[in-house]
């Protein structure tokens, strides 16, 4: 069953790095929606701070998949 192995030390390192990606999918996502709401008022962006963040938050993504891949395969 499909529980028993989300409460080995695998599967809870498995749902860890794949909540990690998740996170910083949502962030991005929160992100968007804050850039589209500040074009609609009028307000500058700051290209810096945004590229930043757009970074940081891809950068989350690509290690929680990269971590959660690594432990389903086995690689040491």
């Amino acid at each position: 069953m499909i529980v028993d192995k989300l409460l080995t030390r695998r599967g809870w390192r498995v749902v860890s790095h794949s909540m990690l990606a998740a996170a910083g999918i949502g962030l991005l996502y929160l992100l968007a929606g804050m850039v589209i709401e500040g074009i609609q008022h009028g307000y500058p962006l700051n290209w810096w701070i945004l590229g930043v963040a757009i970074t940081l938050s891809l950068w989350t993504v690509a290690l929680g998949s990269m971590l959660a891949k690594a432990e389903l395969t086995e690689w040491r």
